[in-house]
């Protein structure tokens, strides 16, 4: 079967591992030898969609990880301690961009504590009296000490109360608005001792799965829509198409994923939502799209947008706006007023850091460190702002190309990087399917 990604499959369990690591570097934040102001990119500036001609625009967040006990800014700023800001900003700037729908594919809380729960249900509902009907699901972090019982019952409002039908083996449900099916997936991955459906299987490890029963109750859902001419989104937390997901214990794995994808791909689904690993990525095998959401709370701070009309699906990726809903919202904080300027600002930052303590090992000239940080943060700018496959001969040619690579020789971001440039999918900055 033929897969294509982001990245080359070989190497995906470090990077991935890598990936992780920068992105709660970045989260974290430095707080100490920013660059200089004139070397630091400015922020793109986020302008809205036009909305689709006729159609509905539905918003997908991932692994939003609300922290409401995080919040301490007495010490080193950091992307995590803004995390209650930055749940605001995306339900705001989902309306503003004129989404109906949002879906949220897991990792909804930083721990299954009821208190975070509730600090997210209670933006939820603000979001909904607004006009954005809220779909969420359970993620590896959402459950224990908090049991599917009691996911359902929090987040009753959020999907369990309009669906069509329940699994009553998982908290995945099925709604139909319109023509629209959203098969909503729970693919655990959460503690056993947090499942507690009269329905669920005891499983004596916390490895994501889907059980046979899931399964059957799932083609029923699609049986359903094919009898009744309705188009699926499917959604879940982890994922099926990245090879890591096929490796028992990995973190990544997904018993029964396999079967799940290719129940997709027999009833025509073209669209897979998932979240998981932290990172924007697009995966194809055989007609079926996966779609990867970043980490709502780590640079740069993203989430999609679906375009459903009668002829396509279109998938677009885009950047909170914090600025403008920190000035909307007569915030008084400078970070949050500047926040694009201030993430690029701790990324250069992160870059130069990184490069000085490569060069330790493997010493560059004080120039070939410059000329190597910028090369860095020019490819790990490009990187997450979609464009790096269209712009490897560019930074392929740039003057730290080469002192990069050899300060960075034995480190992994020495393979990692150059691995990335060379693979980065074209997909990244939005395609469109057929519908």
């Amino acid at each position: 079967m033929k897969r294509s990604g982001q990245k080359a499959f070989s190497l995906l369990t470090p990077l991935l591992m890598l990936a992780a690591a920068l992105l709660c570097v970045l989260a974290l934040g430095f707080s100490g030898g920013a660059a200089p102001a004139e070397t630091i990119a400015p922020a793109p500036v986020l302008s809205p969609l036009a909305p689709p001609p006729a159609g509905l625009r539905i918003a997908v967040a991932s692994d939003t990880h609300l922290d409401p006990d995080n919040t301490d800014r007495s010490g080193s700023l950091s992307e995590t301690v803004y995390n209650m800001e930055i749940m605001d900003a995306m339900l705001w700037d989902a309306r503003e961009q004129g989404a109906e729908l949002l879906l949220i594919t897991g990792d909804l809380c930083n721990s299954g504590k009821e208190n975070k729960h509730a600090a997210l249900t209670e933006k939820l509902r603000a979001a909904e009296e607004t006009g954005l009907a809220v779909y969420v699901l359970p993620g590896n972090h959402d459950l224990a000490p908090i049991k599917q019982t009691d996911f359902a019952r929090l987040y009753e409002a959020f999907g369990y109360d309009e669906a069509c039908s329940r699994d009553p083996a998982s908290l995945s449900y099925c709604v139909v608005r319109g023509d629209l099916m959203l098969l909503m997936m729970d693919t655990g991955g959460y503690a056993a001792g947090a499942i507690d459906l009269p329905g669920a299987a005891a499983r004596p490890d916390n490895e994501a799965f889907f059980s046979d029963a899931t399964l059957r109750w799932a083609e029923e859902q699609l049986q359903r829509a094919q009898r009744e001419g309705l188009f699926v989104l499917a959604a879940g937390h982890y994922n099926l198409l990245p090879e890591i997901s096929h490796e028992p214990g990995s973190g990544y794995y997904v018993e029964n994923g396999e079967r799940f994808a290719e129940l997709l791909r027999q009833y025509g689904v073209p669209l897979y939502l998932s979240g998981h690993m932290h990172m924007r990525a697009v995966y194809r095998e055989d007609g079926l799209t996966e779609q990867l959401t970043e980490c709502l709370i780590a640079y740069p701070t993203g989430y999609t947008l679906l375009d459903l009309t009668e002829e396509a699906l279109s998938v677009t990726p885009r950047r909170v706006d914090v600025d403008a809903w920190a000035e909307a919202s007569r915030q008084t904080d400078p970070v949050l007023l500047r926040f694009a300027d201030w993430q690029e600002q701790t990324m250069q930052t992160y870059c130069r850091t990184t490069v000085g303590a490569m060069a330790e090992r493997n010493p560059i000239s004080a120039a070939e460190k410059g000329a190597a940080a910028d090369f860095f943060y020019a490819a790990m700018r490009a990187y997450w702002d979609g464009s790096l496959a269209s712009r490897r001969d560019t930074v392929r040619s740039m003057a730290g190309y080469d002192a990069f690579f050899r300060c960075a020789e034995g480190y992994s971001y020495g393979w990692w990087l150059r691995d990335l440039i060379e693979s980065e999918s074209p997909d990244l900055p939005g395609y469109t399917l057929p519908r």
